[in-house]
């Protein structure tokens, strides 16, 4: 690597900066019961899932969001401001 390259590599690396990304997976499954109204159905299965009578797997899989926020850099002295 030439002294150009290399001086290029470093100043495309201190423009950098760190970034904490969140990575969230969304599984979906479709259950049907058998309920008097809407919330006591989402309370039998909520029941079951708990139970563990619904295992949602990577087949379930629909979705995966990526986002990411800068790092802050954390403070030194409690005076810097």
């Amino acid at each position: 690597m030439s002294m150009m390259e290399k001086l290029g590599a470093a100043k495309e690396k201190a423009a950098l900066r760190e970034f904490e990304v969140t990575i969230t997976e969304t599984l979906e499954k479709k259950v049907t019961v058998m309920a008097g109204d809407r919330l006591e159905a989402e309370q039998i299965v909520n029941d079951e899932w708990d139970d563990s009578v619904h295992i949602l797997d990577d087949s379930h899989f629909i979705r995966a969001e990526f986002k990411a926020a800068p790092v802050k850099a954390e403070r030194l002295f409690d005076n810097e401001r």
